[in-house]
């Protein structure tokens, strides 16, 4: 057994914990289960990288144990400290990109391609956006700036994809589209309809998008480090 597979097993036996708690509506029980979600994939990537790892990618599991810990605690400023931590995972995810991103030049197919993924957003975006949130405590040009990130994100995810169809990258655009999914039935359950079936779509595409977003990590380490030994 390798060193990363307890670690990746735990992972895995607390997102079904998580997701099963939460749809008997344990609370309590959620909360210890989905504290464990994030220790156990950093534990996992840590020990597939060989303990390695860089201050950026430090900071995103950092703050995604914050952003967690902030939606479970149901503090009066839990919603605001989530949306921020999570908007600073995804600044922190867009820094990483553009450190690897190299300039190509796209064809009209990808180009095209690329136009629609931004069209989608926006217009995704604004239809969310303009929904009523009487609930909702956080301000709202926070979300609004949360929107955009989110959507850069998103639009840099599919062009890494689009210049590299790699499965580092496609694990990318898995990562960002859970992100997305995620934060759209959050906000629909929590702020517009609360149903069960989007908290369970909610619960389900946040905790899993961490599998992906490590498995991006660790295939693009592997891809980084081959170029740098010819």
């Amino acid at each position: 057994m390798k060193a990363s597979t307890p670690s990746l097993i735990l992972y895995f036996f607390a997102c079904i914990l998580t997701i099963l708690f939460d749809l008997l509506g344990q609370e309590s029980l959620v909360l210890y289960a989905k504290s464990i979600v994030v220790p156990s994939i950093f534990i996992y990537y840590l020990t597939t990288n060989n303990y390695k790892i860089d201050l950026i990618k430090a900071g995103i599991f950092l703050f995604s144990f914050i952003g967690d810990v902030f939606i479970l605690m149901n503090y009066n400023d839990s919603e605001t400290g989530s949306v921020l931590s999570f908007l600073i995972v995804y600044i922190l995810l867009i820094v990483h990109l553009f450190q690897g991103l190299k300039k190509v030049k796209l064809d009209k197919i990808d180009i095209l391609f690329l136009l629609c993924v931004i069209i989608v957003m926006v217009v995704l975006s604004i239809t969310i956006l303009s929904l009523q949130f009487e609930k909702m405590k956080t301000d709202f040009s926070i979300i609004i700036i949360y929107s955009i990130i989110l959507s850069m994100l998103i639009c840099i995810s599919v062009m890494n994809y689009i210049i590299k169809s790699s499965f580092a990258f496609l694990n990318l655009v898995l990562m960002s589209v859970f992100f997305m999914f995620s934060d759209i039935f959050y906000v629909l359950n929590g702020f517009y309809l609360k149903l069960s079936v989007f908290s369970l779509i909610e619960m389900a595409t946040q905790v899993f998008s961490y599998f992906f977003m490590v498995n991006y990590f660790i295939a693009n380490d592997k891809s980084i480090h081959k170029l740098n030994n010819y």
